[in-house]
């Protein structure tokens, strides 16, 4: 197939995973990305937890293909990998972690001695060949024999095998002559001694025990010779290692297949280029690559259509909220302080000249002057410095309000497919933001004040212009490269900061199963690993600062000692030599404080980079303007926003204007063969399902049957990617599916239990409540819990509920459920789990009463819990295999 053939970018583009799953969709954004396709790194990763398995590198080569590369899966030997005859690169290659695990990353470029790859685990990487080799992992796979001699013989495999007759200084008459002897071979046999021979004869002359040339050959045709008249490549002098490809033994095969060999080689899917169809950048007009969706699941083409997130022009919108007024009177104070100080240099140049030669009534005028100038420089910083922190504060608020906004509308896919940890850390860098104002601030005085520095450097010393103006050029230069591999680095030390708070949550969290299994050595492993990524990391972004700050130094230090030296040279006016002298040597200064902010710029643009990103995720749903709109006190006024207004998301559902329409007591649902999937798996399949309102079913099967996913499709937990859902008629998404969670009770071991009283437990989400107290304790039988309290109501229970039982933890939940108001769906999976059955049954007859006329789900292992059920629905391996009332099954 033709391909357009666009070259990829020259440095492989750096995407760190920030969990131990993610290294397929961090791999895949990389590549897309190097041939300029953006792809959002959030959706894919949701996409790779639903509709594909991000683990697959069969998925990946898929998605790459749907998403416009020209992808591949091949298998080659493994020292054909970096050779330009072979054509693999870029390719995404499978190696193997120093634990044994399999693992994705770039092969991107060969340099020299190095190898350019993006490993997601530590970003870009530069290794030898020797490294790279030792980390791939090889693969065995049998194939048809036919087919393979096809391969065999093509220039896929030949032109790699002449370029290593060529390492090795092979005459062309032997290599000619022992490829002729291959090629009329009809099997696959005499290519593949010529093949190990070769790769045996390499192995030797790298340990030194061979030189090319003439020996070199002569032992690589007897390997040649000996290995093609065995019928056996167990039986040949060249152990089995250096076999490509070996007969697969006869017990082994199948008589259908034919013959077939074993292969041993590396696993890639290499890229050539874009597919035909796509639109390049010099077709579309907008320098950007266009992949049609068309035909994709809804989560690659959400990954294909949001934007780019800009978090400079995101913050710009937000402080343009308040108006353009004081950022502009900002900008021209900050101009005429910068200004000011420079005058104040000729000031004082002026007040040194005055000290001799004029009357004590003109020195006391000059002093004056320089005070009420000092003094207006203090009018001038005090304001500034009020306006800076204002501006800081309503940054910040506006992002925190925004931030709570947003939480309550995101999908639960989008909190599964991230680390608890990671979010939370997203959540306490907001303060970080706060910097933001004072750093931009920072930055615009130490430009303004080089600024004004070089101009009075022309004013006194114009000969030396060319010098200071070209200089102040490379400087800047220097700072935009310096801006963009610092941005890398420090983006790859906050995603591994991020992934070792993933260790300190999990330890308190699971401190007790850890201890229990003796896994302290497994975490403390894992942790040391990931803590030395971090510490190689800090340590290179260290060294890059370093020796960019010294290159600033010495750059700038060298223009003053040129201009000053020039100046002297030719013989410059006496009396400008100090003031020449003091801005000169003021240069280096001013850079050294500007590379300082640039040095903090990265860090802060990457937590605005991973703060914004969930503010700019699809809503599950669209609020109305009562829901969506905050108001916060500041600075004596009021802040109203909307957090909708802060990122506009492409994938957001469109607004609902249709008045809502009386409903029955009780939630009528229909789906429609339905089938869901789940990392690319099939969890739930063909469910064809009617519940009419006021219904009570109940939902049996084993563990990992679907019983969970059945329910958590009414929930939005999972999204049909087959059939549909309905409820009262209408499709579940967006506006549908909000107003069936608030009008849903739902009792799991999972619900949170919060460090609080019980009383607040309770009431939490239900604070006027729909039971009165005594009854709600007396219905989820709570009495006797509050007996053994000592505090009552007003017991703390723990986090996570660890102060009480499993048991009563689960009763605490119902009591919850039970609270809730304008309940028309009720539903219980494993609700009563750490009870006794007697207790069971009572709570379970407790809950149908409490309930009596909603419609009713209760998920359980056991058959008994059934038997009062007018319906009862079967599930295994992701079916419904029976539905009817409990004694027609009982029967069956």
């Amino acid at each position: 197939m033709t391909t357009y053939q666009t070259l990829p970018r020259f440095f492989v583009p750096e995407v760190v995973q920030t969990s131990e799953t993610d290294c397929g969709p961090a791999a895949l954004k990389s590549l897309l990305e190097g041939y300029g396709i953006y792809a959002s790194y959030g959706r894919l990763r949701e996409a790779c937890q639903t509709s594909v398995d991000g683990t697959s590198i069969d998925t990946i080569e898929q998605i790459a293909a749907q998403l416009g590369l020209n992808a591949e899966q091949v298998m080659i030997p493994s020292d054909h990998l970096l050779l330009p005859e072979a054509q693999a690169l870029p390719a995404l290659v499978v190696v193997r972690q120093p634990n044994d695990l399999l693992h994705f990353v770039i092969v991107w470029r060969v340099h020299g001695p190095f190898i350019q790859l993006m490993d997601p685990a530590r970003g870009r990487r530069w290794v030898s060949q020797k490294e790279l080799m030792a980390e791939v992992f090889i693969h065995r796979f049998a194939v048809n024999a036919t087919a393979f001699r096809k391969w065999f013989g093509s220039d896929d495999f030949l032109a790699p095998l002449r370029r290593r007759f060529n390492d090795l200084l092979i005459s062309e008459s032997s290599a000619r002559q022992w490829l002729e002897t291959g090629l009329s071979d009809s099997s696959w046999r005499a290519l593949g001694a010529l093949d190990a021979a070769t790769r045996m004869t390499s192995a030797l002359v790298r340990s030194g025990g061979l030189v090319r040339g003439e020996s070199a050959e002569n032992v690589l045709n007897q390997f040649f010779q000996s290995s093609f008249s065995e019928t056996s490549a167990d039986q040949s002098l060249i152990p089995a290692p250096f076999w490509f490809a070996q007969p697969l033994a006869a017990k082994l095969a199948s008589a259908q297949a034919g013959e077939q060999v074993i292969l041993r080689g590396a696993v890639l899917v290499r890229v050539r280029g874009l597919r035909p169809e796509i639109a390049t950048p010099a077709e579309t007009g907008t320098g950007k690559v266009t992949v049609q969706t068309e035909g994709l699941t809804a989560e690659l083409a959400a990954a294909l259509e949001e934007p780019p997130l800009n978090p400079e022009r995101t913050l710009l919108d937000l402080l343009q909220r308040d108006g353009l007024v004081i950022p502009t009177i900002l900008f021209i104070a900050l101009a005429m302080a910068a200004l000011a100080i420079t005058a104040e240099a000729f000031l004082l140049q002026g007040a040194m000249g005055m000290v001799t030669g004029v009357l004590v009534d003109q020195r006391l005028f000059a002093a004056g002057i320089l005070f009420i100038f000092v003094l207006a420089l203090l009018a001038l910083e005090l304001p500034m410095a009020g306006i800076e922190l204002r501006i800081g504060r309503r940054l910040e608020m506006r992002l925190r309000i925004a931030f709570l906004g947003k939480i309550p509308k995101l999908s639960d896919r989008f909190f599964h497919s991230r680390l608890i940890s990671d979010m939370a850390m997203r959540a306490h860098d907001l303060h970080q933001l706060h910097q933001i104002p004072e750093l931009a601030i920072h930055f615009l005085r130490g430009a303004f004040q080089l600024i004004f520095t070089v101009i009075g450097v022309v004013i006194l010393d114009p000969i030396s212009a060319p010098l200071a103006i070209g200089f102040t050029i490379v400087f800047s230069g220097v700072v935009a490269v310096t801006t963009i591999f610092q941005n890398e680095r420090q983006m790859r030390l906050v995603t591994h900061t991020a992934s070792l708070s993933r260790f300190y949550l999990d330890a308190l969290l699971g401190l007790l199963p850890a201890r229990l299994h003796s896994a302290e050595r497994s975490i403390r492993r894992e942790h040391e690993s990931l803590l030395t990524e971090w510490a190689n990391t800090s340590l290179d972004t260290w060294r890059f600062l370093i020796a960019v700050e010294s290159l600033g130094a010495l750059l700038y230090a060298f223009s003053s000692i040129a201009i000053l030296f020039n100046f002297i040279q030719r013989g410059g006016d006496t009396s400008r030599v100090l003031l020449l002298f003091y801005w000169t040597l003021n240069l280096p200064v001013l850079a050294h404080e500007l590379l300082e902010v640039i040095e903090h710029y990265p860090l802060l643009r990457n937590d605005a980079l991973r703060i914004l990103e969930p503010l700019g995720a699809p809503d599950e749903y669209t609020p109305t303007d009562s829901e969506d709109e905050f108001v916060a006190p500041l600075d004596g006024e009021e802040i109203h926003l909307k957090a909708s207004d802060l990122m506009d998301s492409p994938n957001s559902p469109p607004v609902f204007v249709a008045a809502k329409k009386s409903l029955p007591h009780a939630v009528e649902f229909e789906m429609q063969n339905v089938a869901v999937l789940a990392g690319g798996r099939t969890i739930l399949r063909e469910i064809n399902l009617r519940v009419q309102p006021g219904e009570h079913v109940a939902i049996v099967g084993p563990s990992g049957a679907g019983k969970s996913s059945l329910v958590g499709i009414l929930l939005g937990w999972h999204k049909p990617s087959k059939g549909s859902c309905r409820v009262d008629g209408i499709i579940l998404e967006g506006e549908k599916l909000y107003d069936l969670r608030r009008e849903t009770a739902w009792v799991d071991p999972a619900v949170q239990l919060w460090n609080r009283a019980l009383l607040e437990n309770l009431q939490y989400g239900n604070e006027n409540g729909s039971t009165a107290l005594s009854d709600l304790l007396e219905r989820a039988d709570l009495v006797t819990i509050l007996e053994r309290l000592p505090d009552g109501l007003q017991t703390v229970l723990g986090e996570s509920g660890g102060l009480v039982s499993g048991g009563e933890g689960q009763r605490v939940r119902l009591g919850r459920a039970m609270n809730r108001e304008k309940v028309r769906l009720a539903i219980l999976d494993e609700p009563f789990r750490g009870l006794d059955r007697e207790k069971r049954r009572a709570l379970l007859a407790q809950a149908r009463e409490h309930w009596r006329g909603v419609t009713f789900l209760c998920c359980t292992h056991d058959v008994a819990e059934t038997q009062a059920f007018d319906r009862v629905l079967v599930i295994e391996e992701g079916r419904i295999i029976e539905d009817a009332a409990p004694k027609i099954l009982a029967r069956r």
